[in-house]
């Protein structure tokens, strides 16, 4: 999704952009407006596919990424460029997201009761592959770009990122864009489906480091304040079937729905709609976009106090904080703001004021425009 917004921004600025993805039989251009171009090519569609895509396409790159002014590729998804520097002749830059160790070390430290089988599988054999796709990425790179505090941190700390040939750059948000995808989906959703009662929503991959295991664990206590209330999780991942017994195992069948992988108009509109945004996650790069748009919709958020909670989150200004892993002391802010909706209506209204302030996607796309000129001119 970041791809996708940070390609439509660039476009608009009058940057010519072509992005390549996978999912397809042969190379094939289209171009989707004036300015934008997608590039589908061949992809293995096994994990892990970030390195099927580049190995099964490396000779497309080595014939056309030296047209480019600039190379950006996201975190793994382009490693092998690195390789074909030389060839290429051209800048690269890459966008880093949350460390691969710190991934590891969280993981590790919530307890195998919270892993899945996937999860184990993804820690590792995910782990040493990306170690390596880091290690060319902080090789050759030309420059850095930091998605976030906590996680620029954490690539100093681990791999030794030169600060000097960094930049950072937080997510940003584009209201217009979540607005109208919440619209459009409520202009076609019918009167009988509208929602009765409190809703508490939160979205994610269904991984252990997204913490939904907590909001789980959580809900027994809600449930005895807030009869009426309603959890919905939404995402897909190797935590589900997990998630769905602890939720039968507690008799929370009623009350909480996994809802699984949704077109995005519809999340937009079910985060418009819902009372409460529950983001319990664990690891973060930082400003998480979900956190964020959560808040453009003028939502309270409940969030764990981690270091990249707080790039975001103020307690008791834009949001709410616990301690992380209280599921007794979440359960219980929860309930103080379902029971408060003037002071869920105040940290909402404020929290859309900092996005519009600190995380306006406009102001985004211009720092990244900024951060090409520097490299292109420093080539030259």
């Amino acid at each position: 999704m970041q791809t996708y917004d940070l390609a439509h921004g660039l476009s608009s600025e009058g940057i010519e952009v072509t992005v390549f993805c996978g999912f397809a039989r042969q190379p094939t251009l289209l171009q989707e407006s004036k300015n934008l171009w997608i590039c589908r090519l061949p992809l293995l569609d096994i994990p892990p596919r970030v390195l099927w895509f580049q190995l099964r396409n490396v000779d497309y790159f080595k014939k056309n990424l030296g047209s480019f002014d600039v190379v950006h590729a996201q975190h793994s998804s382009g490693s092998v460029i690195g390789l074909l520097k030389k060839r290429i002749g051209r800048p690269w830059i890459v966008s880093f997201h949350d460390h691969q160790r710190r991934r590891l070390q969280t993981a590790l430290s919530s307890g195998a009761r919270d892993l899945s089988l996937g999860d184990m599988l993804f820690y590792s054999v995910g782990y040493p592959l990306f170690e390596s796709m880091t290690r060319i990425e902080i090789r050759y790179a030309d420059h850095y770009i930091a998605c976030g505090f906590s996680g620029f941190e954490d690539y100093v700390r681990f791999s030794k990122m030169d600060v000097g040939k960094a930049t950072l750059i937080q997510n940003g948000v584009d209201l217009a864009k979540i607005q109208s995808a919440a619209r459009s989906f409520g202009e076609v959703r019918s009167d009988s489906e509208q929602d009765s009662g409190l809703t508490i929503f939160t979205c994610g991959r269904l991984y252990s480091s997204k913490g939904i295991q907590y909001l789980i664990r959580a809900m027994p206590r809600v449930v005895r304040d807030f009869p009426n209330v309603h959890l919905k999780i939404f995402g897909k991942g190797p935590l589900r079937s997990s998630l769905e017994a602890l939720t039968s195992d507690l008799k929370l069948s009623r009350y909480v729905s996994l809802e699984g992988h949704v077109p995005y108009d519809r999340l937009m509109y079910e985060m418009s709609r819902c009372d409460l945004a529950v983001f319990p996650s664990l690891i973060e790069v930082g400003a998480s976009l979900a956190v964020m748009e959560a808040m453009g919709f003028k939502k309270t958020i409940v969030a764990f106090n981690y270091p990249f909670t707080t790039e975001i989150i103020d307690h008791l200004k834009t949001g709410y904080l616990v301690r992380p892993k209280d599921v007794e002391e979440l359960g219980k802010a929860i309930s103080v703001l379902l029971g408060d909706k003037e002071l869920r209506e105040k940290l909402g209204e404020d929290a859309c004021s900092k996005i519009l302030k600190d995380h306006n996607w406009n102001d985004v796309v211009k720092k990244y425009i900024q951060v090409y000129r520097k490299i292109v001119e420093a080539r030259k």
